[in-house]
């Protein structure tokens, strides 16, 4: 080979390499955009999921009845709001402890899901009581569809507005 073609074949391999290496950033780039978007999805689609074996559960658990959906669904309501308030205790009670460096959102979180889970196992059936038989007396309602949705609006209209309060 002459010199000029050496010359010529290594400027074409460097121009090669160079194109390469811009290849190569674009693709470490556009996996990067999809790792943080990933990231972002991954609280909700833990929410989902566990709405979803909330529903699950519920209808092994009932079996066939009828209006046996109604119970589907509010079983969901009721996860989604457990979920809200869990968040909205949690939100209230680190947020002091990890701005004034005293615990570290790792340490935070742990001790809120061990206490949040276990005040929920421990009140959580005297809750159920109170309300369903110390707020509303379900035999004043002439319907009893009707007051099945008016409960599931309750309950939703509750779990929406605490989570934009949150």
């Amino acid at each position: 080979m002459t010199e000029p073609d050496q010359s010529a074949a290594a400027q074409s391999s460097r121009l090669k390499k160079e194109s390469l290496d811009k290849d190569l950033t674009k693709i470490v780039h556009v996996e990067e955009a999809v790792q943080s978007a990933a990231r972002r999805l991954a609280a909700p689609g833990m929410a989902l999921l566990f709405l979803a074996v909330a529903g699950a559960w519920s209808s092994i658990y009932i079996g066939v009845q009828p209006n046996s959906v109604f119970i589907i669904v509010a079983a969901m309501l009721g996860g989604y709001m457990a979920l809200n308030i869990g968040a909205n205790d949690v939100a209230n009670n680190i947020a002091p402890a990890v701005g004034s460096r005293a615990l570290t959102l790792t340490g935070a979180l742990v001790i809120a899901a061990i206490f949040e889970s276990a005040g929920a196992l421990i009140a959580g059936g005297d809750v159920v009581t109170t309300i369903s038989k110390g707020i509303i007396d379900p035999e004043l309602v002439a319907d009893s569809e009707t007051f099945i949705w008016a409960m599931m609006a309750a309950l939703l209209s509750a779990a929406l507005w605490l989570n934009l309060a949150t």
